[in-house]
This record gives C-alpha cells, sequence and structure tokens, in this order.
C-alpha cells in the first residue's frame, strides 16, 4: 500500500531543519495522520488488486490484499467487487497449481465460483457474471470432455448476460465465447469456427493494451485462423456476406459473430496495412505472430509467463512459415 499512501515524513531527515519545524506543529496533526492512515488502510482500491493480478502477476500479494479488505468494505458494492476479484485470484492460482490432482482443482475451482456467486448476490456486475461463467467452465474442463460439453450452455448464457444484458464489450469474455464456439462440436453443440474468429478478433480490438501483453489473444487467432485455411478470395467474399449480417444484427453476442466482416472485405485489423481482403489466413496467422513479437520486445520488463507465451508464438510462427 506504500505506493498509495504517503508517508509524511518521507524526505524529512531526523536533525534537519525541516524535520524541526515539522515536529512543532505535529502534535497538532497526530489525531488527523491518525485518521488519514486508517482511512487508507480501510479504502479498497481496485486499481492496486488489478496491478498486483495482471501487471506484477503477484497472486499472493493480491489475494493478500483483497482479504483484509473484505472485512473493512464500506458497503455491498465494494465487498461485491472485492469478491468477483477474489474469484478470480482463486482461479488463477488454481490454474497454476503445479501437479495438483483432481480433486484439488474441483475444490479451487468451487471455491473460484462460490466467491463469484457471492458477488452476483450482493451485486450483480458484468465481472462478476464473467468470473461465474469462467469458473463453471473450469469445472466442467476438469471432469471430462462430456461434462465440459454440459457446462457449455450455461457458461454462454452467463457471457451473454455480460455482454448483453449490462452491454459490457468485455475483451475477456469474447475470448471466453471465442474458445466455446471454436471447440466444441457443430453437429451436437453450438460449435462454429467462423463465429470463434470474429469474437477472438473483438477481443483483440477491446483489450487492454497499456497494463497487458495480450500474447495469448494474438497466438489464439493465429491458430484459429491457420487451422480455417481460407484463401485471400474466400475471405473477400465471406467477409462481404459477414457485413450484410454484422449490419442487420442489434444484440451484442449476435453482432459480433459476424464483426471479421465488419466492413466487408475492406476491413483491416489495427496490426495490418492491408486489408482481411488481400490476404490468406495463413498470411494473417504469421502476421499475427510477428506483431506479438514486436509487442514482446517493445516491453522492458517481462514476466515469466510472458516469456513462456512467447516462446509458443515464435514455435508456432516457425512451424507454419518453415
Amino acid at each position: 500500500m506504500e505506493a498509495f499512501c504517503e508517508t509524511p515524513w518521507e524526505g524529512k531527515e531526523p536533525g534537519s531543519s525541516i524535520f524541526k519545524r515539522h515536529l512543532r506543529w505535529s502534535s497538532s496533526r497526530t489525531l488527523l495522520l491518525v485518521f488519514s492512515a486508517a482511512f487508507c488502510l480501510a479504502s479498497f482500491n481496485p486499481a492496486y488488486s488489478d496491478y498486483q493480478f495482471y501487471n506484477l502477476h503477484d497472486l499472493a500479494a493480491d489475494a493478500s490484499y483483497l482479504d483484509d479488505s473484505i472485512t473493512a468494505a464500506a458497503d455491498d458494492e465494494e465487498k461485491a467487487a472485492i469478491l468477483w476479484r477474489q474469484a478470480r485470484n482463486v482461479l488463477t492460482q488454481t490454474d497454476e497449481l503445479s501437479g495438483a490432482d483432481k480433486e484439488m482443482l474441483l475444490a479451487g475451482y468451487a471455491r473460484s465460483e462460490e466467491l463469484a456467486r457471492q458477488s452476483i448476490d450482493l451485486v450483480p456486475t458484468a465481472d462478476g457474471y464473467h468470473w461465474l461463467s469462467s469458473a463453471i467452465g473450469r469445472t466442467g474442463q476438469v471432469n471430462g470432455p462430456l461434462n465440459s460439453l454440459s457446462k457449455a450452455e450455461p457458461m454462454r448464457d452467463l457471457i451473454e448476460i455480460v455482454q448483453n444484458d449490462f452491454n459490457a464489450d468485455m475483451s475477456d469474455s469474447w475470448y471466453v465465447l471465442s474458445l466455446l464456439y471454436n471447440q466444441l462440436p457443430g453437429v451436437i453443440s453450438f460449435g462454429n469456427k467462423d463465429y470463434a474468429i470474429s469474437y477472438m478478433r473483438r477481443c483483440i480490438d477491446t483489450q487492454d493494451n497499456v497494463n497487458r501483453m495480450n500474447l495469448t489473444n494474438y497466438l489464439e487467432l493465429a491458430v484459429q485462423l491457420y487451422d480455417r485455411g481460407w484463401s485471400a478470395e474466400k475471405r473477400a467474399k465471406e467477409a462481404d456476406k459477414m457485413e450484410r449480417k454484422y449490419n442487420a444484427e442489434t444484440i451484442p453476442t449476435e453482432k459480433m459473430k459476424y464483426y471479421e466482416g465488419r466492413e466487408g472485405r475492406d476491413t483491416k485489423p489495427f496490426y495490418s496495412t492491408v486489408s482481411i481482403g488481400q490476404m490468406s489466413d495463413a498470411q494473417e496467422a504469421a502476421m499475427l505472430c510477428l506483431y506479438a513479437q514486436a509487442v514482446y520486445d517493445s516491453r522492458p520488463s517481462k514476466l515469466e509467463s510472458d516469456s513462456e507465451k512467447y516462446s509458443e508464438i515464435m514455435d508456432f510462427y516457425n512451424s507454419i512459415t518453415n
């Protein structure tokens, strides 16, 4: 918390004239400083939690801060904001358990789900529903393909609340939808590779590029595009069809199924100098890898997880270009 609570004695050394002047009037400020310190410790700062989680990836520090904050929450809204962040933290810590058995994983994801539900029960929010969906999905994955399939519709329903009811346009939720549509079979479920790519494009266009590298997003879209394998001519024709459907839809999750062709064949990704109708899926996949490389190289400090994802991206790039 030091970064958010400035100490009044910083830079004032004992024995200095400045220190002596402060000493003369410090007694009159003692009560005020006590109250200021108490407020600084008690007031929940969501930016601090998000910084620990996303920028430093210090899950232990984030968890400790959230645990301390929950007991001093000012109201239900603040408590709900802490609870869904606890759900986020527990889910991520569970993801990263090394050598964990099934029971341990299920216990972690169940706890994450419980925290997300508590958050929603207090104050329904887009973030609460998002992390509830994520926790449910993880439980399905641990229990196997059939259970994962049974969790797909509940997950989609929750994400539709995030994007349609709250109109959140949340990058992470577009990512979840993309994975669902990409991984599920289209015959016995609602899987659709083209919708998945559109959702992933929307994920990338709404992501936080200031605090996060988003290497996972670039790799996911690159892999999906390469697996689809459309030529430039095919992309141009299909994008023109998507444009008409994109313009006709008003519900966010329906509209974004056609986001890839929002401007027809002239749609241009922010990382490209040419439109989607002028390059193949494979060419764009390679371009995404190189763009991700540039993002990685531009950051002065890198987490271990960033370096691991970067290695995955380069391995994939080499596999599709050599």
